[in-house]
């Protein structure tokens, strides 16, 4: 900008300088003919009277001698012209080689009594001439014109010499006023640089930048106007700021995902939660559409539906990127405030219901099975019961075996209601009232004591080998001889006879290791998944045939987790199976 203000100046100044100078050498010129022309006239009166003072006629040799003499002293030609035009005399000329001037402009206007002016080139000389008629009637002469000419060269030299000084006067007039014009330009254009400069520093985030600019003009107004915008907008901003902070921590404390989309189906919008959820960051997913990130034609078509419809729903999706999951889905219009009819999109707030979903299943599954397990035994009854009745009860050996299959059947609620109290007690208990101290070396011999009887019985070797002074761990000290009982019992049941059952455990870093290993039918490896589910049995026509409830391996995982351990289960066919209970041990304060 000060460039193109340094160049508008400079031309500006140029033009005025040029003008000024024209209008100056014009009125030099004209002053200087007018002062030319006066004391042309005035030497002509001059010599009208010198004239009239002769009484006599003169002849033409005085006449001569006078439009000489005369005209060297002035320093201007003299011509005396009689009433037809005839050259009497002339300083320059020889009087045989004149023509006769009755028809020059000059000297028609002294016949008429006007002082006659003109300028054009002389004939006569040889040179451009300035010339003044004066009319005159010197009696008894026969003079009626005097005419004075000055040669126009002297005219010229003087303009020129007027150009050179007036030339040399405008190139360091100019170059002086340029200079004052650079400094004060520069001196105007500072606040204005100072100002462009702060606000891109504004602009760029420096909010605490402003400009100082001492004056009481309208630059100083603008500066002060310029900062108080500046102390506005900082305020405004830290405002938004603070806002804004405000609500990035409300969503990042939303535990649920939200994702907000715009009329498009492109994102706009994702919370920390979405962003774990789907496995992008809210830069990645900006811009893109829905469908890149929800994989879900269901849910597009509800956008849609909403965005024809204006009105809000929900729904419940299956994905299979990044994982496997059910989800909820909540969507709400983005409406304008200040125009509630138009909207600028959608947010969706999302609920991971998946482990909901599974833990329903499991609860009518569980509901089924127990339902199951618990009509068989009691039809069983029921029906023994009712024979029984209705006479049985008279053939002793019908009865006795009768109400020995009854005690079985009992035996078996028993069983089956103590399991499901303990698994409930398991699930309900709140962990931390349970910090016993456990002695894992203790509680395991006193299991293999307890279940080497069983295994003798069936022909299996029950072995264990157990590390000396294993560290304590911190839990409930039944339940992990429970979990421990519930393994074995398990290895035993399901090894055949002369197999082998082994127990060991060891320290390894900061865990406790537990391993059970049996040479029994194994399990297959897609069954493994599922083995701690309840109820689920692998070989469904084989546990008909061996006592159980199903709730064994569910009671072990729950007190393996209620102790923050891991269990790990590896099974072949036809070879057995081990599995692995890791324990951490508790650092002591």
């Amino acid at each position: 900008m000060q460039r193109k203000i340094f160049i508008i100046f400079t031309i500006i100044l140029l033009l005025g300088i040029l003008m000024t100078s024209f209008l100056y050498l014009s009125l030099i010129r004209s002053s200087h003919l007018d002062e030319l022309e006066n004391k042309l006239i005035s030497n002509g009166k001059l010599i009208e009277a010198i004239i009239h003072e002769r009484e006599v006629p003169l002849n033409k040799e005085e006449y001569q001698r006078i439009a000489t003499t005369y005209g060297e002293k002035i320093g201007s030609r003299i011509t005396l012209i009689d009433g037809k035009g005839v050259v009497l005399a002339d300083t320059l000329a020889r009087l045989d080689g004149i023509k006769n001037h009755y028809n020059r402009p000059e000297i028609q206007a002294a016949y008429k009594g006007e002082v006659g002016r003109a300028t054009r080139y002389s004939a006569t000389i040889n040179e451009e001439m300035f010339y003044i008629a004066i009319p005159v009637d010197i009696q008894p002469h026969n003079i009626k014109v005097i005419r004075l000419s000055v040669n126009l060269q002297q005219i010229k030299d003087l303009n020129r010499r007027l150009y050179y000084y007036v030339g040399i006067s405008m190139l360091l007039g100019f170059l002086a006023t340029l200079l004052l014009a650079s400094r004060f330009i520069r001196k105007l254009m500072e606040p204005i640089h100072e100002m462009t400069e702060i606000s891109q520093k504004i602009a760029d985030g420096d909010l605490n930048r402003r400009v100082y600019v001492v004056s009481n003009d309208e630059m100083g107004i603008l500066a002060n106007n310029f900062n108080h915008m500046a102390d506005k907008m900082k305020e405004m901003i830290d405002k938004l700021l603070e806002s804004n902070t405000k609500f990035s921590g409300l969503l990042a404390s939303i535990i649920n995902p939200i994702i907000a989309v715009d009329n498009k189906h492109k994102i706009i919008f994702l919370n920390p939660a979405a962003e774990e959820l789907f496995q992008i960051s809210a830069d990645e997913a900006t811009g893109k559409h829905l469908l890149e990130i929800v994989r879900n034609n269901q849910l597009d078509e509800k956008i849609k539906d909403v965005f024809e419809n204006h009105r809000e729903t929900q729904l419940e999706i299956s994905i299979d990127e990044p994982t496997e999951k059910i989800l909820k889905i909540y969507t709400n219009l983005i409406r304008l405030e200040n125009d509630p009819t138009r909207t600028m999109g959608i947010v969706a707030l999302i609920q991971d219901v998946t482990e909901i979903r599974k833990l329903e299943k499991m609860r009518s599954d569980f509901v089924a099975n127990v339902s199951h397990e618990l009509k068989t035994p009691l039809t069983s009854i029921s029906g023994f019961v009712e024979t029984l009745k209705s006479g049985a009860i008279e053939d002793e050996t019908t009865r006795e075996r009768f109400l020995d299959i009854i005690d079985i059947e009992t035996g078996r609620l028993t069983r089956l209601i103590d399991d499901i109290l303990t698994l409930s007690e398991i699930e309900n208990t709140n962990i931390r009232s349970y910090k016993q101290e456990i002695h894992p070396s203790e509680v395991i011999g006193e299991v293999l004591e307890i279940l080497t009887p069983i295994a003798t019985s069936k022909d299996i070797s029950l072995t264990g080998d157990i590390e000396a002074n294993l560290p304590p761990i911190k839990g409930n000290r039944d339940w992990f001889k429970q979990m421990l009982i519930n393994l074995l019992d398990n290895s035993i049941k399901y090894t055949p006879v002369g197999g082998k059952v082994t127990l060991n455990a060891f320290k390894k870093y900061h865990n406790t290791i537990i391993s059970i290993k049996d040479t029994g039918t194994g399990i297959a490896k897609s069954e493994i998944p599922r083995l701690f589910e309840r109820f689920y049995r692998v070989d469904k026509a084989r546990s008909k045939r061996i006592a159980g409830t199903g709730l064994g391996l569910a009671i072990v995982k729950h007190i393996v987790l209620s102790l923050k351990g891991k269990i790990k289960v590896n099974s072949e066919l036809g070879k057995g199976t081990e599995f692995t209970i890791i324990l951490p041990i508790e650092k002591s304060n």
